[in-house]
């Protein structure tokens, strides 16, 4: 099994091209709280990106996931003090997403190729929570510089033709983006540095995680688990712990939770099938787990998953408190649904 993949699949990632920004110096833009997590392309010339109190450069070529909610402003340099909300970006648009948007003077050109990635229980999804709250990707004629160019070439050249469906290829060509940024990481990660991604990687963590996510129903015990790492049951109980960072079966629990939410929000078998699929004997033991890690019952989180949606701020709104103004959502998106 790709765990990997597989953890991606739970947390139902959806991605989607919001528009490309032809900027001209001086511009600055500042995207308060995004709800979800964003990327930028840089396809020409280059900006500056501060974030959580740092400045990171950003040349063409470059990826970068912002995967928290954390407040950031782009601009073409330090000089620049007007920075512009999105609501002012977006206001000569009425506020919508789509296509290309002009801002700035009449100075440099830097394009950037936006977009947002939405997640499900990320709350208790290994990827979600081994992931920094960003990530850069330099296309500097690195290890990952010939995949990142000839995926980015693909993105530009659908977004420019706007042929028919090209809005799911770009979605599509996003995840690929995602994927690769995700191996990049793993790739600059140190050796003695505890993460759930670097235990993909280890021989003997990385059998054992697989095993745990092809068959998490399976009544596993730390002494099993040892046996297919090959390792003693305190070594592995604690090598495990170090790298993942936390216990196998706190892990196991964790897992199986996740996988049942996701059943769940399928909404196709009833809750003691989806105890059974997950290593449940009994629905008390199942919905008594489930609520100690998910927070709720599992019947409540079927109706919340059921409800119809009221009237409310789009999906991705910028700070947006429910009744509340809010400015345009990051980079336009007021669905994540919605083509470009």
């Amino acid at each position: 099994m790709d765990v990997l993949a597989d953890a991606l699949g739970c947390v139902h990632l959806r991605s989607m091209v919001h528009g490309r920004f032809e900027l001209r110096a001086p511009w600055g833009i500042h995207v308060e709280s995004p709800c979800f997590a964003l990327f930028y392309v840089v396809t020409r010339g280059s900006c500056l990106l501060d974030i959580d109190g740092a400045r990171h450069a950003l040349s063409g070529g470059d990826l970068v996931f912002v995967l928290g909610q954390v407040p950031h402003v782009l601009r073409d340099g330090p000089g620049t003090r007007h920075i512009a909300s999105l609501a002012q970006v977006y206001a000569s648009r009425g506020g919508r997403c789509g296509g290309i948007v002009h801002h700035g003077g009449a100075g440099a050109p830097t394009t950037l190729v936006c977009g947002a990635f939405a997640f499900e229980g990320r709350s208790i999804n290994p990827l979600i929570a081994s992931l920094p709250p960003m990530l850069h990707v330099k296309g500097d004629g690195g290890v990952t510089s010939g995949w990142l160019v000839s995926t980015m070439q693909m993105l530009a050249s659908e977004m420019e033709a706007e042929q028919p469906g090209y809005a799911m290829v770009a979605s599509r060509l996003c995840d690929v983006l995602f994927v690769q940024a995700l191996r990049a990481h793993v790739a600059t990660l140190p050796v003695e540095e505890g993460n759930w991604l670097r235990a993909l990687t280890d021989p003997q963590l990385g059998v054992v995680l697989q095993r745990l996510h092809e068959s998490p129903e399976k009544p596993w015990t730390v002494e099993s688990l040892a046996r297919i790492a090959s390792m003693s049951r305190s070594v592995f109980a604690a090598r495990f712990k170090a790298v993942v960072g936390m216990a196998p079966l706190t892990y196991l629990a964790r897992w199986r939770m996740h996988k049942a939410a996701g059943l769940m929000a399928a909404g196709a078998q009833s809750t003691s099938a989806i105890a059974e699929a997950v290593g449940y004997e009994t629905d008390s033991a199942f919905v008594k787990a489930f609520k100690r890690h998910v927070g709720e019952t599992p019947g409540s989180f079927r109706r919340r998953r059921t409800e119809p949606r009221g009237e409310g701020p789009p999906p991705g709104a910028v700070g947006g408190r429910s009744g509340a103004p809010h400015e345009a959502a990051p980079f336009g998106i007021t669905d994540l649904r919605r083509p470009l």
